[in-house]
């Protein structure tokens, strides 16, 4: 299977049954919102400055994925994969993570662990 274009061609293929979306380059996605992707598989997805709105990404794998400079509203990563994916410069406000795994994840140039992340976004993302 190729790699989708557009966020457009990539929710026609998971309306369709697929889930695996490796590799992908969405870095000039701005707003990306109101969509469920649950339990697809985005691996090394690139994302830079993007908003995303109201999502869905519930037992998605986002390992090593690149969220530079985005910001999230209303997503939920609950029991999402997100091993060593690259937060830096990411904001949040209102999202869930329950049961993820963020361990090595970067964020603002730190490498944390699940704990420390969810610690973190606890204290100065309410």
């Amino acid at each position: 299977m190729t790699t989708p274009a557009s966020i457009g061609e990539l929710l026609d293929r998971y309306s369709e049954g697929e889930r695996t979306f490796a590799n992908c380059d969405f870095e000039f996605h701005e707003y990306i919102n109101n969509m469920i992707l649950d339990n697809c598989i985005l691996d090394c997805a690139r994302f830079n400055a993007a908003k995303f709105y109201k999502l869905s990404f519930c037992g998605a794998s986002l390992k090593a994925c690149v969220f530079k400079n985005c910001y999230f509203q209303n997503v939920d990563f609950r029991n999402a994969n997100l091993i060593n994916s690259d937060f830096t410069g990411a904001s949040f406000k209102d999202c869930r993570f329950e049961d993820a795994i963020v361990d090595s994840v970067k964020y603002f140039s730190n490498t944390l662990n699940t704990e420390d992340f969810i610690k973190y976004l606890s204290n100065t993302h309410r």
